[in-house]
């Protein structure tokens, strides 16, 4: 019988982390990862002659690495990296505290015992208060030891095998001086450099094949249109429908383009992020040259009647029609989700006999079928490692060592396989769905992730005119476009909703905003104001009260009486605390009603005068109904009081609806709108949030990750309190 085809893929992904304003990197995953996972992962297999594997790599990674090898890559971690430990600022020292020790501690922490022991002064469950209560206790020492152990610590173990000067630095473990920080990160630069060279070379010399992905990994099916979902999930909400198909092929036609200038040949393989198919698809990828995908095995048990797993799973399968058809393989989830979440948990030989036991399974029953057999395993070739002792060295080491002395298994590339086998059986109705539970739960259907499609979609349709409008300059376009395709990320959406969380949600949402944002920015359009609307915790607010009578406050810029605003609803914007290094300007926003008037009232903080006002604009955006609304409400302004009112049907473009002087600004600013100059009936529902801004840029908002409801009464509004 022959060997038992074994094929390793090992996808390689990061977001895109580069803000669009800024040109910065907000986060530093792809230069920590890349002097970890991504070089060890090349390395080993280096030493390993033998084995044949295939690694995907993202676009959107590469073209990361790529400004991290040329120096132009600048991340706010590597900042305060580098900053002297004698000259952080307060708030730079809690961001220490707060970030720098993030990683597994067990795996990556404890083996530091200085790193451990600054982790346990630090405290192991912290919150803004015990924060800065720890800063005040470390010494600039300790600041300079954390600065280097966090850095220090994400090296992988090839990168510490190869380097005597990061072993010194092993060694000595505490005490580190400037120009040791300095070289730990020299040291950064050196692997960073080398690891696209060196999957390059591997490739070269036939050890392994390298694919690709959509260029910022999307979810093609959803891309394509957000209503495939449903094929999937009947009965989920969804957001208005989004259908751009030619996004989806520009996704994939530019990754393909993009990986063979940076490697010298197209790729024959793909992974549709997330595992992610549908039939619309499989031309698309077919037109672009792609010879084969894989996904995941319930996709194939969803697609065709099966007689069993083990006389269905281990073979490749044509899918596609008129002559743009392309072979499908699907990946062993329970090999595969195996290494990736339980292996990492046992002695690494013994993880390694379990993982072999299955395989000799697959091999045993397959003995009588016709034909070799061939297991696909496709796993995150990154984050199982943090898990892992050693980061996986001993466990991969082993695996790869008994790999290649067997001769009942034998590694192979895809692409290799498939020439020698190719596919003879076909799947008529390919599945919709992902790896994760063969639907797209996870990036679309909830609350969140509905609203993240919803701003893709009201921005894509509010610029496609001038994308499409030759007049434009080429290169604003195609900038404009740029930041959308990265909007279309799947990772914005993973995030959004109860899914998955992370110290890091507020600035994922933040940075999905910023690029479509940028859209805007690009084509000389001002930028709406939804998008400066948080998604992420986008609910009704905490620490507010809703009004529960009629009011008729006397407008004069301080409280006249207790009891004018009784009954009101308000937000007491004390209860919540306030960025690093970001004053509040407000206190409360209390707001109110008769059956003719919508009354408000903003209660600057001590210290924020008429005088220190007068820089700043507030903004009153009014949501959640059929047209949004906001108040632009001038605290500088020369001559008598007014503010203005704009309606919008599609919170992109604006029209003015005149004028307001019933505005009072004193101690506290008050003021009044007559329901009808807005066209309010009674019930309308309408959500809100007030901004502070200055020179046009949002400072403060309120609430910060929430929003206030105000309904327009009618006359039963005070009866109906009451009986409530």
């Amino acid at each position: 019988m022959e060997p038992l085809r074994i094929a390793f893929l090992w996808h390689h992904h990061q977001p895109y982390y580069k803000d669009p304003l800024t040109g910065d990197y907000s986060l530093p995953w792809v230069r920590l990862h890349a002097i970890k996972a991504y070089y060890d992962m090349a390395a080993l297999l280096k030493d390993f002659p033998e084995i044949r594997a295939c690694v995907n790599l993202v676009p959107s990674l590469l073209k990361q690495l790529r400004d991290y090898e040329d120096g132009s890559a600048k991340d706010l971690f590597l900042e305060r990296t580098l900053k002297p430990a004698e000259a952080l600022e307060p708030k730079e020292q809690q961001f220490l505290l707060r970030y720098f020790f993030m990683a597994n501690w067990e795996m990556m922490v404890k083996p530091w015992p200085r790193y451990d022991e600054l982790l346990q002064r630090r405290g192991l469950h912290w919150d803004d208060d015990s924060l800065k209560q720890a800063a005040a206790q470390f010494t600039t020492k300790d600041y300079r030891d954390l600065q280097v152990l966090f850095n220090l610590s994400w090296f992988g173990f090839k990168s510490m095998e190869e380097s005597p000067v990061l072993q010194e630095f092993r060694r000595k473990g505490r005490g580190f001086t400037e120009e040791d920080k300095a070289e730990v990160i020299r040291c950064q630069y050196d692997i960073l450099r080398r690891v696209i060279p060196l999957y390059r070379d591997l490739e070269s010399a036939g050890q392994i094949e390298l694919t690709t992905s959509p260029f910022y990994h999307p979810i093609l099916p959803l891309v394509y249109d957000t209503d495939i979902a449903r094929r999937c999930m009947a009965h989920a909400p969804m957001p208005e429908r989004f259908r751009a198909p030619e996004d989806a092929r520009t996704q994939i036609e530019r990754a393909v383009e993009f990986h063979a200038g940076l490697f010298g040949r197209r790729p024959q393989g793909f992974w549709p992020s997330e595992g992610s198919v549908c039939p619309e698809v499989i031309p698309l990828l077919a037109d672009a040259g792609i010879r084969w995908i894989a996904t995941d095995e319930e996709i194939l048990l969803h697609s065709m009647p099966i007689p069993s797993r083990m006389e269905t799973l281990y073979q490749p399968y044509l899918v596609g029609s008129d002559g743009r058809e392309l072979a499908i393989v699907f990946r062993d989830k329970e090999i595969s989700n195996l290494i990736s979440f339980t292996l990492g948990k046992m002695d690494p030989r013994a993880a390694v006999e379990e993982l072999f036991k299955r395989l000799h399974a697959i091999y045993d029953a397959a003995s009588g079928q016709k034909g070799p057999s061939f297991v696909t395993i496709i796993l995150d070739g990154e984050n199982p490692w943090e898990n892992y002792p050693e980061s996986g060295r001993p466990f991969l080491t082993e695996l790869y060592r008994r790999l290649s002395k067997s001769e009942t298994f034998r590694t192979v590339r895809i692409t290799d396989e498939l020439d020698r086998h190719p596919p003879h059986q076909r799947i008529h109705h390919l599945y919709s769905g992902s790896w994760i539970h063969h639907d797209f739960d996870i990036w679309i259907g909830s609350h969140e992730e509905n609203r993240g499609w919803d701003y893709l979609n009201r921005t894509r349709k509010a610029l496609l005119p001038l994308l499409n409008d030759d007049a434009v300059p080429a290169a604003q376009r195609e900038a404009a476009w740029e930041a959308i395709y990265a909007a279309e990320g799947s990772d914005w959406f993973w995030w959004y909703g109860d899914d998955f969380s992370s110290t890091h949600d507020d600035e994922f949402d933040r940075l999905f905003r910023a690029h479509l944002a940028a859209a805007f920015r690009h084509l000389g359009q001002a930028v709406p104001e939804y998008l400066s609307r948080p998604i992420i915790h986008l609910h009704p607010v905490k620490h507010a009260t809703e009004p529960v009578n009629f009011i008729h406050p006397t407008l004069d810029g301080k409280q006249t009486t207790y009891f004018e605003w009784q009954g009101a609803g308000c937000y007491d914007a004390t209860r919540r605390s306030t960025r690093f290094g970001v004053e509040r300007l407000i206190t409360a926003v209390c707001y109110g009603f008769d059956l003719t008037h919508c009354y408000f009232r903003i209660d600057p903080a001590e210290g924020c005068g008429p005088e220190k006002r007068k820089r700043y604009e507030i903004h009153v955006h009014f949501f959640g109904g059929p047209a949004e609304y906001q108040w632009m409400i001038p605290c500088g302004l020369e001559g008598p009081p007014r503010f203005t009112l704009q309606r919008s049907p599609d919170g992109i473009r604006y029209e003015p609806l005149g004028e307001v002087t019933t505005l009072v600004m004193g101690r506290i600013i008050e003021l009044a709108v007559p329901f009808e100059r807005l066209g309010w009936k009674p019930k309308d529902r309408h959500h809100f949030i007030v901004e502070v801004r200055e020179q046009g840029k949002v400072v403060e908002t309120y609430p910060p990750n929430g929003y206030l409801t105000l309904e327009v009464p009618n006359r039963d509004f005070e009866q109906l309190m009451w009986s409530v």
